[in-house]
């Protein structure tokens, strides 16, 4: 199993990451996936942080970067929860109404096609 394990629904693109801790060495491979990702014009992303007990500041930073490319391009990402502890920084920062989070993958990939 890779860290970040990207897995295809159709025409939404799932992320999901691996990691109890997403540290800053994932951040830059998440953002060079994202960026892959965009550029092969697959912009209905969604980011399972179910695993994650801990999110740095870093990795959370490429989590906001890719959300607002996706808002510029007019998509949206959507984000499955991460752990008690993970949550965290969504509550300090003060973007938890920034991003669309959703309690499962399956919620977050039905959530495109309530979009349209």
């Amino acid at each position: 199993m890779e860290d970040i394990e990207k897995i295809y629904f159709n025409d939404v693109v799932v992320l999901e990451i691996n990691l109890i801790r997403a540290i800053q060495n994932e951040a830059i491979v998440f953002r060079e996936i994202v960026e892959m990702e965009i550029n092969s014009f697959h912009t209905n992303l969604v980011i399972d942080l179910s695993k994650c007990n801990y999110i740095d500041a870093t990795f959370f930073g490429a989590i906001v970067t890719t959300a607002k490319k996706l808002i510029n391009i007019g998509s949206r990402l959507k984000v499955v929860k991460p752990g008690n502890e993970g949550e965290s920084i969504f509550i300090n920062t003060n973007t938890t109404k920034i991003f669309d989070k959703y309690e499962t993958r399956e919620d977050a990939i039905k959530s495109f096609d309530e979009d349209i």
